[in-house]
């Protein structure tokens, strides 16, 4: 089956998306084919991004689902799917996705007609008025009232879903995350206080995190997108690719030699995709020059500490990437962190999700073992990772370290009872913040 879909952007400074070409599948392979608009050409707008430069040729991408890493990003989350499908009653495909869900995904592309429909973002007003009256008793009709219901209430969710809601307070859009089934009613809470915490550590975090109070028991974080800025005109979007579309984690069959492939990564081996240290290398081609380069990977390994510090385990590649911070001159640069939650409950062996160092094997005859990948939450190898991939010094790293670790042994505790972590809560997390407080001693 093929399919074919214009592909939207919003350009820097205009709440209005033009046409940037038109994308094609075919699930046959798959196979997706990209071709800039000649309009779009002929008015020198800038390109997507750098993996899809200006040309009149269409590019192509075999593998995975045969669509390009950078539009999946404006796709719908898995919550966002199963309500795309209920409402639809039936099973949707991954382009079909792209092309009918809600345009409030992450960046400034969004594939099919932009219809006001698909752009409509409900104000906390609407949404509490919503909510007042299906609580008292009414029925949800509407697409609206039923996400609204699944949000506060996570009546009809699937397990395992997040869901998450873009509502606008004062023309300014935040991202409303809810507690899934299961999960504590306090886990918005403690995210709230480890963006703060992350903030107070020298890392480019969400900022002003809050947390939305919707009853007595029930409660979400509020986080302004990063994505988004409001302007005397309007709402304006930003690029952002995931760790995920950067490193093609989705492209994992190789194309025919003769297609115009969209690129596989080259600069680590084909294992080592999914790992810190080919986003630190792969950033490279992303941000506009050595220096800022540099800057981006010490960044990033302030993260990685931050997240092995208040044990942070769930740090996978869609919860990491870039924003594009002057289309025009293909700048980008890592976007606030988030997602910083700290894990109650420990395994035996703690280990963030991906590698931050690997290790070179010795030589074997002439053939070189494969290399050692380190996960493990580890001081010594959180600081020697900093002097091989992260642009950092030995003893500079080492301080940095320490640094972080006694800022968040003196403050988690106060920072999560000033969110409204009761105390028995906190307790949980003494485990988890023993490793920051050991190193800060």
């Amino acid at each position: 089956m093929t399919h074919t879909a214009p592909v939207h952007v919003w350009l820097p400074d205009s709440p209005t998306p033009v046409l940037a070409g038109e994308f094609t599948h075919d699930s046959v392979g798959p196979v997706g084919r990209f071709r800039y608009d000649s309009a779009y050409l002929a008015a020198r707008h800038p390109p997507l991004a750098p993996d899809l430069p200006l040309r009149s040729r269409p590019c192509a991408v075999t593998g995975g689902h045969g669509i390009f890493p950078l539009f999946m990003d404006a796709g719908p989350d898995a919550w966002g799917r199963h309500l795309l499908a209920r409402r639809l009653e039936r099973d949707v495909s991954e382009v079909e996705a792209l092309m009918l869900c809600p345009t409030d995904g992450v960046g400034n592309i969004a594939l099919g007609e932009v219809t006001p429909e698909r752009q409509r973002v409900l104000t906390i007003d609407e949404f509490i008025n919503i909510l007042s009256g299906l609580e008292a008793g009414g029925q949800a009709q509407t697409d609206q009232e039923e996400q609204v219901l699944d949000a506060a209430q996570n009546g009809t969710s699937l397990g395992g879903t997040k869901p998450k809601l873009t509502v606008s307070r004062d023309g300014v859009h935040y991202l409303a995350k809810f507690p899934e089934q299961g999960d504590s009613r306090w886990l918005p809470h403690a995210e709230c206080a480890m963006l703060k915490l992350a903030d107070a550590c020298g890392i480019r975090a969400c900022k002003d995190p809050e947390i939305w109070h919707l009853s007595a028991s029930r409660a979400a974080l509020l986080v302004r997108r990063f994505d988004r800025e409001t302007t005397p005109a309007g709402v304006v979007r930003k690029g952002y690719v995931s760790a995920h579309a950067l490193l093609r984690l989705d492209l994992a069959m190789p194309a025919p030699a003769d297609t115009l492939h969209y690129g596989t990564v080259g600069f680590t081996p084909q294992g080592l995709r999914k790992s810190y240290v080919s986003l630190a290398e792969g950033m490279a081609r992303w941000c506009g020059g050595q220096e800022a380069h540099r800057e981006e990977r010490r960044e990033l390994w302030l993260r990685i500490v931050f997240n092995a510090l208040i044990r942070n385990l769930d740090d996978h590649s869609k919860n990491h990437g870039l924003l594009c911070e002057a289309m025009a001159k293909q700048r980008w640069r890592l976007s606030p962190a988030f997602d910083l939650v700290p894990a109650a409950a420990l395994p035996q062996n703690p280990a963030l999700s991906m590698a931050y160092r690997y290790v070179p094997g010795t030589r074997r005859g002439r053939q070189p073992s494969p290399p050692r990948l380190v996960t493990a939450i580890d001081a010594e190898e959180l600081v020697a990772a900093a002097a091989d991939h992260y642009g950092y010094a030995l003893e500079e790293a080492q301080e940095a370290l320490q640094k972080m670790a006694a800022i968040i042994a003196d403050q988690w505790r106060k920072m999560m009872s000033a969110e409204g972590v009761p105390g028995e809560e906190i307790r949980r997390f003494e485990t988890t913040f023993s490793f920051a407080e050991a190193l800060a001693t």
